[in-house]
């Protein structure tokens, strides 16, 4: 009896994902560069999420619980989540896990432990001042201007200007970054979305590996035959004259059943794994805020505001790591103002939200309680 496929994809992936819950947490450096992984440039780009205070509450307590580490920590830490937070919800926390702990039936000690050695060290601090609203479009200010001095507005301007999957069940901070007229069903059902995010990354890496390794091997015996012809041109044209003779030696039917073999490779490649990977990365890309395009807030905002947003939105994203001025204002898009290297520049010096972990490079946020 053949294997249902589905079965047999959520059975490897399954068995990926517990042998990355166990995986040591990858700390920042001692400048505060956070790693990167080769993996998210799978994607062209990280996944961004922002967590609010009261889902890490609660999911610090499942990990407690269960004595292992979620799937929000356990995709973090594989490098396929990207994790941000608002300053102040880091100090929230902090400061009330001990309560936290005995309003939710867990140790302190083992509650506190939890949070310290292996939330705190994958998430990426922004100072709530290094983000002013000025970055966002009128309606989205509308919006965040809704909640009042609510203590999620912090959270809310992260995620929009971001443009990252905000973590709530909060429904007034939902709808801010969301907006009211979307499907308030959706906003219990965040844990799914976490699971499509770690379900990409490690379908990803296996396209990786099953595509891109034979083709590194194809131009590495490409390659090993160029070396050959400088040294040995004779040995070269033996070779392919032996080629040649067993090409022409071979049968119809060898070579027919070579292209079946294939075509029913690629095929069980696209629908075993490229195919679900597509799916769970758009599902989990669907639920990131709409992000005004760049000519809507050339008419509505200041250039330099322009620009910092577009400086937080993709440097946040970069999977290279810190990027120089030059390299990032290289990444922009075309956003129709000044966008030179200097501007770049003076736009990351300017703003508390970009971190400079080593002299001339920069990154979107920075590890928590670590000097600005």
């Amino acid at each position: 009896m053949n294997e249902n496929p589905n079965n047999v994809e959520s059975a490897v992936l399954s068995s990926i994902h517990a042998k990355n819950a166990k995986l040591p947490i990858r700390h920042p450096d001692q400048y505060g560069a956070f790693p990167t992984w080769w993996g998210e440039s799978l994607f062209g780009e990280s996944l961004l999420v922002v967590p609010d205070a009261n889902v890490l509450r609660n999911d610090i307590a499942r990990a407690c619980r269960h004595n292992q580490r979620t799937v929000l920590i356990t995709a973090a830490n594989a490098g396929i989540l990207r994790l941000f937070c608002a300053e102040h919800v880091l100090k929230e926390v902090s400061g009330h896990a001990k309560d936290w702990a005995d309003l939710t039936g867990v140790p302190p000690h083992t509650y506190v432990a939890r949070w310290t050695d292996e939330y705190l060290p994958l998430i990426r601090t922004v100072n709530a001042d290094g983000l002013p609203h000025g970055i966002l479009s009128p309606t989205e200010r509308e919006r965040v201007a809704s909640l009042g001095d609510s203590k999620d507005v912090p959270s809310v301007v992260l995620s929009l200007a971001l443009g990252a999957f905000f973590l709530t069940e909060d429904r007034r901070a939902w709808e801010a970054v969301y907006g009211t007229e979307a499907d308030s069903e959706e906003l219990h059902k965040w844990l799914p979305v976490l699971m499509d995010g770690g379900d990409a990354g490690e379908l990803g890496k296996l396209v990786f590996i099953t595509t891109a390794l034979p083709t590194a091997g194809i131009i590495g015996l490409w390659d090993l035959c160029r070396r050959f012809s400088y040294r040995s041109p004779w040995m070269v044209a033996g070779l392919a004259a032996g080629v040649f003779v067993l090409a022409i030696q071979t049968s119809r039917e060898t070579y027919r059943r070579i292209g079946s073999g294939l075509t029913e490779a690629i095929s069980v490649l696209s629908e075993r794994l490229y195919m679900p990977y597509h799916e769970a990365l758009e599902r989990f890309r669907r639920r990131a805020p709409v992000v005004p395009s760049w000519d809507m807030l050339c008419s509505t905002n200041d250039r330099r505001a322009i620009l910092a947003r577009a400086c937080v939105y993709r440097l946040a994203r970069s999977y290279s790591g810190a990027l120089s001025a030059d390299e990032l204002a290289r990444a922009l898009p075309a956003l129709g103002i000044g966008q030179g290297t200097q501007l770049v520049r003076e736009t990351l010096r300017n703003h508390g939200c970009f971190h400079q972990p080593y002299a001339g490079r920069w990154q979107v946020g920075n590890p928590y309680g670590y000097p600005r």
